[in-house]
């Protein structure tokens, strides 16, 4: 594992060697009253800590955000995190801490509003260090998604059409874990919070005005359940079949290796797909091995963890039959169909024009698969299964097509300066 590893952190520094040799001048920071313009301030040092933390809670919201590596550890290396309010902009060092914890408990303190962007990565240090979630959190690419912007949105562009602002480039595969670290990844981790603040301002004026606060609300809460950070068998398996439908018995063989795999990963601090890729997991789900001397031959699969868990791989194969198999999509016979084809194109792309025309962006309201089976039900005057497209605010943007279909409403389309979709009911 450890050459692999060192694969792994040869590419990571190439990469951050790279980006500064092509890095200039930092932009300008913007000039806003929500923006703050001074250098990041950096605490390494509990006291230093103690002191951010007081001012963050007395302020009642900040943006944060994490520099991790990821690639060679199963629980992904902390190496920065940064915060900002509209006054200040820090960076925290966690290798230079043992107890970060005054931090992350703002983060879970729910009467502390933290602003996030894309931050699923970002809060599972919580759950992991205090076993608690993550409380009143505010993820401005959900909520630029529920205000008509692209789905998902980079943190960059967002900023760009937010605030007509370009920070410019990215370091995110960068060595975060290097001291010092330099002044580009300095600027660059606090420029990732230091216009969160603002765009948190300008994306909740637009909420409120289109009525959807309580839309945004329901989908942040998915980032305050802490089993939503922890592993997810379903979650897991769909992740290695990809847009494969395999067989029950097949599937409950990647169920039971991906359970295992995660036990052993976590155990060991390995990413997952070094105990075991999914390329393996898949070729032992169509052809079952009995013995662990044969996994060892087996292309591709790591000759140490065939030797030091291959019992336990070979055990968990023998009684998958024992599990319940997860729900896995499979195509419709009607996807198949020229004709069926035809209209099932047509009618995601009206569904995906009447989203952008009502200001949402279609991919966050739904994929096309899950729109697929629910447009086939109502097409055959069947009651939709129960999912995203039946419950919810998205109840409510699916009803114009399923009023349409039952011939009870018309959409209509204008244009002035966007796209503009109305319904008209006879």
């Amino acid at each position: 594992m450890g050459r692999r590893t060192s694969h792994r952190r040869k590419h990571r520094r190439r990469s951050h060697r790279d980006s500064h040799a092509e890095g200039g001048a930092p932009r300008p920071i913007l000039s806003h009253p929500l923006v703050p313009g001074e250098d990041a301030d950096w605490i390494d040092t509990p006291t230093g800590l103690s002191s951010l933390c007081e001012h963050l809670e007395k302020t009642g919201i900040f943006a944060y955000d994490t520099e991790f590596i990821g690639e060679e550890s199963y629980y992904a290396k902390t190496c920065v995190l940064q915060v900002a309010t509209t006054d200040r902009v820090a960076l925290v060092d966690p290798l230079a801490m043992e107890d970060i914890s005054p931090l992350l408990s703002l983060v879970a303190d729910p009467n502390v509003v933290t602003i996030v962007h894309a931050g699923q990565q970002d809060l599972e240090p919580v759950v992991r260090h205090l076993q608690v979630a993550p409380q009143n959190i505010f993820d401005t690419q959900i909520a630029a998604g529920l205000v008509g912007y692209p789905w998902p949105i980079s943190l960059t562009k967002l900023i760009t059409a937010v605030l007509g602002h370009d920070i410019g480039g990215k370091l995110t595969f960068s060595e975060w874990d290097a001291r010092p670290l330099t002044p580009m990844q300095m600027r660059y981790a606090a420029d990732d919070v230091r216009y969160l603040p603002a765009v948190h301002v300008a994306l909740n004026e637009k909420l409120e005005e289109l009525e959807r606060v309580d839309w945004a609300q329901y989908e942040f809460a998915s980032l305050t359940r802490a089993e939503a950070f922890r592993f997810d068998v379903q979650t897991a398996t769909k992740r290695v079949c990809r847009n494969k439908s395999p067989r029950k018995k097949e599937l409950q063989r990647i169920q039971a290796l991906v359970t295992v795999r995660d036990r052993l990963a976590e155990a060991a601090n390995e990413p997952p797909r070094t105990i075991m890729p999914d390329d393996c997991i898949l070729s032992l789900a169509r052809n079952p091995l009995e013995t662990a001397e044969q996994l060892g031959e087996l292309r591709g699969f790591p000759r140490d963890i065939a030797r030091a868990h291959g019992d336990d791989i070979i055990d968990a194969i023998t009684t998958a039959a024992d599990l319940t198999p997860v729900s896995i999509r499979r195509t419709s016979l009607e996807e198949s169909e020229a004709n069926w084809r035809q209209e099932l194109d047509g009618a995601w792309a009206l569904f995906s024009a009447w989203c952008v025309g009502n200001d949402l962006s279609p991919g966050l309201v739904t994929s096309r698969p899950v729109f697929t089976d629910w447009y086939l039900a109502c097409r055959k005057g069947q009651a939709p299964k129960d999912g995203p497209m039946t419950t919810t605010w998205r109840a409510e943007i699916s009803a114009a097509i399923a009023d349409l279909l039952d011939r009870n409403t018309t959409l209509e389309f204008s244009f002035s300066d966007k796209l503009h979709g109305r319904r008209e009911v006879p």
